[in-house]
C-alpha cells in the first residue's frame, strides 16, 4: 500500500468521491461513449489529478487498467479475425468447398467471442471492486495492468 499524505475529514471523503468517479467512469463506454472506458477515466483524472496524490494515484491506476483491457481486446479481435477469416479465404482462393477450412475457423471465432466476453466481464468486475475500494480509503492494484503512465 502506497503511502499519502493524511487528509482531513472532508478531503478525505471529495477524495475518495472523486476516485470513485474515476473509477466507475469507465462505465461510459456500455451506455454508447465511444472509447468510454479510455475516455472517462482520462478526463475525470485529468480535473482532479491536482486536488490530491489519493486521486492521482486512483486515476493511473484506473487509466492504465483501461489501456491495458483495450489493448488485450485489440489482440483478441485481431488473432481471432486472422484465425477465422484464413480458413474461409483459402477457400475461397481454391473454389474448392472444404468442410476442414471451416472447421478451422472455429477456434478464431471462440478466441474472439470469448476473449472479449471474458474481457468485458473481467473489467466491469475489476472496475467495481476498484470503485468500492476507493470508496473506503484505499487504494486498489489492478491485476493485469501495464503502466503506461507510471
Amino acid at each position: 500500500m502506497e503511502t499519502l499524505t493524511p487528509l482531513n475529514e472532508q478531503q478525505q471523503s471529495n477524495e475518495t468521491s472523486h476516485a470513485v468517479i474515476i473509477h466507475i467512469s469507465a462505465l461510459s463506454s456500455y451506455i454508447g461513449v465511444p472509447f468510454g472506458s479510455i475516455l472517462g477515466p482520462l478526463i475525470t483524472w485529468l480535473i482532479w489529478r491536482d486536488q490530491s496524490d489519493f486521486t492521482d494515484v486512483n486515476g493511473k491506476e484506473a487509466l492504465n487498467f483501461n489501456l491495458s483491457l483495450f489493448l488485450y481486446q485489440f489482440i483478441a479481435l485481431i488473432i481471432g479475425v486472422i484465425l477465422f477469416i484464413t480458413p474461409i479465404l483459402s477457400m475461397g482462393v481454391t473454389d474448392n468447398p472444404n468442410p476442414l477450412a471451416m472447421l478451422l475457423s472455429i477456434p478464431g471465432l471462440w478466441i474472439f467471442i470469448g476473449g472479449f466476453s471474458l474481457l468485458t466481464i473481467f473489467r466491469v468486475v475489476m472496475i467495481i471492486v476498484a470503485a468500492v475500494k476507493a470508496g473506503n480509503g484505499e487504494i486498489f492494484h489492478y491485476p493485469l495492468s501495464i503502466k503506461f503512465i507510471k
